[in-house]
């Protein structure tokens, strides 16, 4: 299938595009923070790896997110214990303002503790517990600002039924290996997931390869293109660096209307992480959790 048709059937700019929710409070609510303890770690972030070949019927970095009729793309796990397991996507798929016009830091989102996420493959739905546009509200980021610009991200919980049905290779490319920690550089090659529909489930146009074109707002996201062209649908998706480390999660898809229409904002995904911990959203313990097989040739 030519790649070029779904660049025409998309045919539009779209600016933190994954779909748009049709409901959600106007006023941010206080997240509540999620908590440590519990049992040992399914594999804590660098451990010991306890999973064998992922298949296509588990929970996994790239399934499909949809929570009031908006659908995207859901990037790694996270964990705090063996009982509290998290599936990361893009804070602007739980906004009715997302393709509205409105700055981050004053759009509206679904509520935290909106309990009715459903993920690709999970038997119950998943709870809303982090989105970094509420968490800049209450914060009181300037709307504008780099931060309210580019800090697109949000924590599902995944329900207790469905941990036993996860493995953190990410789709196609497997990894995450650890997480890229700092800011990466211009020239790196990066190795994008996407699920949407639009790519009617042709592998090819779901896995985009490309390269850091540029780095915006001081560190808080990447100017990436891509062979393919990353369309509605895709916004939350897994991105990785040239070593197989999670770097970056898609946020904006600019699509159609640019001397280069392949190239896409992605956020800082460490940049994303610190932000949460040290305003107090997120437990300091939550970490990534890893896979150590890394397939550039996107054929797992």
């Amino acid at each position: 299938m030519n790649k070029v048709l779904i660049l025409i059937a998309a045919g539009c700019l779209i600016a933190a595009c994954g779909g748009s929710s049709s409901s959600g409070g106007n006023t941010p609510s206080s997240p509540e923070a999620p908590t440590g303890g519990g049992p040992p770690p399914v594999s804590g972030g660098g451990g010991a790896v306890s999973f064998g070949e992922p298949l296509a019927t588990q929970i996994r970095p790239g399934v499909e997110v949809v929570a009031d009729g908006s659908s995207c793309t859901s990037n790694f796990l996270y964990q705090l214990n063996a009982e509290t397991v998290f599936l990361g996507v893009a804070a602007h798929c739980f906004s009715p303002d997302t393709n509205s016009g409105v700055d981050p830091c004053e759009s509206r989102s679904l509520d935290i503790g909106f309990n009715q996420v459903i993920v690709e493959n999970a038997q119950q739905p998943a709870e809303l517990v982090y989105s970094s546009w509420r968490a800049m509200q209450e914060v009181g980021e300037t709307p504008g600002s780099d931060a309210c610009r580019y800090n697109d991200f949000a924590l599902v919980k995944l329900h207790p039924d469905d941990i036993a049905n996860i493995h953190p290779a990410t789709v196609a490319f497997g990894g995450p290996v650890a997480l890229a920690t700092g800011t990466a550089d211009v020239g790196e090659d990066i190795f994008l997931y996407g699920h949407s529909s639009l790519h009617f489930g042709v592998r090819e146009l779901e896995t985009m390869v490309g390269s850091i074109v540029a780095v915006e707002g001081g560190g808080w996201s990447y100017s990436v293109s891509t062979d393919t062209p990353a369309v509605p649908g895709d916004s939350g998706g897994p991105v990785l660096d040239s070593q197989g480390r999670a770097l970056a999660a898609t946020s904006v898809l600019s699509v159609g209307v640019r001397l280069d229409p392949l190239r896409n904002g992605v956020v800082n995904l460490d940049r994303a992480l610190r932000y949460a911990k040290d305003n107090g959203f997120v437990d300091r313990g939550l970490s990534l959790i890893n896979w150590p097989d890394f397939r550039p040739g996107g054929d797992l």
